[in-house]
Parts: structure tokens; sequence; C-alpha cells
């Protein structure tokens, strides 16, 4: 009965790890993709000027939870 649980708890602890780095990673993909297709300054500008003109949840627009769970 303890490997049941202990196999849940990687399931849980490697979905969240997932979900985590999607999370931090989907952002600067948003402005790479971005900068690849318009001239701009740099990452982390492309990134302010996302979250000034869309607000901080522009920089996730886009993304679907299935396309992330195809990302790796």
């Amino acid at each position: 009965m303890a490997a049941h649980g202990l196999i849940a708890a990687k399931l849980i602890n490697g979905g969240v790890a997932g979900l985590v780095g999607v999370t931090c990673v989907f952002p600067i993909d948003l402005a790479k993709t971005r900068l690849q297709n318009q001239q701009g300054k740099a990452v982390t500008d492309c990134l302010v000027k996302t979250a000034r003109a869309e607000g901080f949840l522009g920089m996730y627009r886009g993304g679907e939870l299935l396309g992330w769970g195809l990302e790796c």
C-alpha cells in the first residue's frame, strides 16, 4: 500500500514541476517569438511592452493546456 502512495506523490510532484516550468518559460517563449517577427530591443523590453499593452495575463495569451502538455 505504501508503494501506491509513493507513486501518487511522484506523479503529483512531476505535474506541479511541469506546471511551474511552463508558467515560467511561456512568457519568455512568447517574447522570443514576437522579437523574431518584429524589431525589438530585448526580451525584457518585449515583456514590459506586452504587460503594459495586454496586461500581465497577456503574456499567457494563446497558450493551450493541451499544447503545453505536448511541449516536451
